[in-house]
């Protein structure tokens, strides 16, 4: 008996599926994953087809109004990765499809498209042509002459308005086909304007080869391996990628590379181009939903076979997938916190590997703990990399007491003796600085002189930061902004408002102070939240358009500048003092990534380290570059108090507009869990969060700490929510915020 009945998942929050028939003419192709359209309250809405079945229990099913796919959105590992996501975190399977689904297909955003013009003649042909239409056309010979500058095409809009040239100059030149047309998606290709050698597979060293051998068989035998690549900063880690993805692809296969942040791709996409004619799809936030649309739709199709992005790639339709890649593998940015479901990336690519029978490869110089305990315990392949490739040596390492650099300066400083002799040296050298420091803005808050009242968001729980090239404060939790405010909301007392901590751009003005002729340039969000600025901001600084960048985590993360040969990492004690049992390790990995940026071609590299804290463990064993004895401490630490990876945590997070509401939600919720869960698990009491208030909603959340989580999937899946939204965290990275 035909399928006549379809279950639908519809694009709004609704959890529930519905039932609708399916039409005579499409009973033979429709599938579980088709786009449809159907009514719904007098209105049509779309949906995704989660099921077929021949009865329904509804009397009176109302028809399904269009397909608007003519085949499933998801292959049938997929399908089973988005169940497996339900489960594992707990949510409705409609809001795991959002990441399966991506906006641009539940929009149905169409890919827009320009022409493109390319010279359809020689370029000798070109100028002979330039001379006889000097006098006889002489806006058509302007115009062949500035196209004559093209290197392989360029933009009709853009090159209409950059030479003022009349788009009828440019139809005549397309008619005379001296001008050769193309409609073509925008963000085809990113570097379409760029010029590349091909450069061939770098020899590899013993370890290197070992590694890449070992990935290599697992490629062939096309079952699924997972391979933790522990490499020392700088060690050639991306060269091993490189030849693994070509590998899969003589194999006939394709490969995810996934790369912790969007500042990142513009270096990787040059570095792939420059090594593969296959075309690249680039997937991450900031394209459009049109540049989106057209990379998915080539992916789907397999024209494309390489995709490369931040942790939403994971989720790329890559026909025949035999590879992906985690690089930075233990950055958090590849945990999604902020909406359910709240999945790690990481943890998707291996079990996406293991569905379709794919090697996933993770790549660190600081491999998260919960990945090399899978390694000692046998579930991941371990390849050490334990030295920098080519002739590039670690850096040098120098530890500098701010609190002696106080009592010597007689106050505040940035920037220690040493550190500012070590930057004047570069300059001289015509070498290049990193500076690092993990806040943004000019001063972190504004405080009342009077009463000690800290100026806070109105919606958050949080500080206002004084950003002064707007002169404003600013929220970094919900972007809320005004003007530095002139008298004490609290006490109302006129006395000047005092301004504590610093950022970036204070440092940046800091350093003009000292070098007035210096050349920085500073990358946080607030310099790259303008899309493509990322890849301008790379750009510059490769060129040597400044001597010095400052910025936060995001230039501590896989970066490669050769004339980089000092690194000055200011202030990293806070990070230290968050209550969280991650702190350290996180602690850890930023201090040795960010070192790792220094000295990594032929010319030597040094760090300069400033803290109040000089004689403390992690800074200490970041300083050595000593990931081994890290690990050993931590691992000991973890399994003592039995944290993860010997449990597993969840938390609970509620929030309401209303304090109390969220916070007898929360107690409640907490009260009906405790005497239900198994034997082992157990619950914390309810507290609030990390930060109490954001976006004018309270939160207080619990934490429940288990061996497994399956017992649980079932219990806290049907949690009641007490009148309070509930959002459910499993395995968060923090347990504080």
């Amino acid at each position: 008996m035909p399928n006549i009945f379809a279950e639908i998942l519809l694009d709004q929050n609704l959890a529930k599926r519905l039932d609708y028939s399916i039409p005579e003419e499409w009973k033979e192709s429709s599938q579980v994953g088709m786009r449809v359209e159907v009514p719904l309250k007098g209105n049509l809405v779309k949906g995704t087809i989660a099921a077929l079945k021949t009865r329904s229990s509804i009397p009176h099913v109302r028809p399904i109004a269009r397909l608007l796919s003519t085949e499933s959105e998801l292959s049938d590992a997929q399908w089973a990765l988005a169940h497996w996501m339900s489960r594992y975190y707990m949510t409705p399977l409609q809001r795991v499809l959002k990441c399966f689904i991506p906006p641009n297909v539940r929009k149905d955003v169409q890919a827009k498209t320009q022409v493109f013009l390319t010279l359809a003649i020689s370029k000798e042909e070109a100028l002979r042509e330039c001379e006889r239409l000097r006098t006889k056309a002489p806006q058509i010979a302007s115009a062949l002459e500035a196209a004559l500058q093209w290197k392989k095409g360029c933009w009709a809009a853009s090159f209409a308005k950059e030479e003022n040239i009349p788009k009828k100059t440019i139809d005549q030149l397309i008619k005379q086909k001296i001008f050769a047309s193309k409609k073509m998606a925008l963000g085809t290709d990113l570097l379409l304007n760029e010029e590349f050698f091909l450069a061939k597979p770098k020899t590899l060293n013993d370890e290197q080869a070992k590694c890449l051998k070992a990935i290599s068989q697992s490629l062939s035998t096309g079952v699924f391996a997972s391979h933790l690549l522990h490499g020392v900063t700088g060690s050639g880690k991306t060269e091993i990628y490189l030849q693994a993805i070509q590998m899969a692809l003589d194999q006939g296969k394709g490969a995810i590379l996934l790369v912790p942040e969007v500042s990142l791709t513009s270096q990787t996409i040059e570095r792939f181009r420059s090594r593969f004619l296959e075309k690249i799809a680039v997937l991450h936030h900031k394209r459009s939903l049109g540049e989106r649309s057209h990379s998915w739709t080539l992916l789907r199709t397999g024209e494309i076979r390489i995709a490369v992005g931040a942790r939403s790639a994971v989720f790329a339709p890559m026909k025949n997938l035999g590879l992906i890649i985690v690089d930075e593998e233990h950055d958090s940015s590849y945990k999604q916190s902020d909406e359910i479901p709240c999945y790690h990336a990481r943890n998707i690519a291996v079990m996406r590997s293991h569905l379709e029978k794919a090697v996933v490869v993770l790549g660190s110089a600081t491999p998260s703990i919960e990945s090399r305990y899978n390694a000692d315990i046998g579930k991941y392949q371990l390849h050490t990399l334990n030295a920098r490739a080519a002739s590039a040596k670690l850096p040098s390492i120098r530890i500098i007491d701010m609190k002696e650099v106080y009592l010597v300066n007689g106050g505040f400083t940035h920037f220690s003796g040493e550190l500012i002799d070590a930057i004047q040296t570069r300059i001289q050298k015509g070498e290049q600085t990193l500076l690092f420091l993990n806040k943004r803005g000019y001063h972190r808050l504004q405080i009342c002189a009077f009463c000690r009242n800290i100026v806070k968001c109105p919606h958050c729980d949080l500080a206002l930061t004084f950003h002064k090239q707007e002169e404003e404060l600013r929220c970094h939790l919900c972007s809320y902004q005004q003007k530095a405010i002139r008298k004490c909301p609290s006490c109302q007392s006129t006395d000047p408002l005092e301004f504590k901590g610093f950022g970036t751009e204070h440092v940046e003005r800091s350093l003009h102070a000292l070098f007035p002729s210096i050349r920085t340039l500073r990358m946080d969000r607030d310099t790259t939240h303008k899309k493509d600025s990322h890849e301008e901001l790379f750009k510059q600084f490769r060129a040597h358009k400044a001597d010095v960048l400052i910025g936060t985590q995001m230039i501590a993360k896989g970066f490669h500048f050769p004339s980089v040969t000092l690194v000055g990492v200011l202030n990293p004690d806070a990070m230290l003092h968050i209550p969280d049992f991650r702190s350290t390790e996180s602690t850890f990995q930023l201090l040795t990534q960010v070192a790792g940026r220094s000295g990594r071609s032929e010319l030597a590299g040094e760090v300069i380290l400033q803290t109040f804290l000089p004689h403390h463990p992690i800074i200490q064993l970041a300083a050595s570059q000593d990931y081994s004895s890290f690990y050993k401490t931590e691992i000991e630490e973890r399994r003592m108090f039995g944290y993860p990876p010997f449990t597993h945590f969840i938390k609970i997070l509620f929030t309401s507009n209303d304090l109390e509401t969220a916070t007898t939600a929360a107690h409640k919720a907490h009260a009906y869990l405790v005497p239900l869960l198994p034997l082992q698990a157990t619950a914390l009491a309810p507290s609030p969060s990390g930060h109490a208030k954001i976006k004018d909603l309270h939160r207080i959340q619990f934490l429940i700490k288990t061996p497994r989580i399956e017992p649980l999937i079932a219990l806290l899946t049907e949690l009641p929510s007490f009148g309070a939204q509930i959002k459910i965290d499993v395995d968060p990275l923090s347990t504080f915020f």
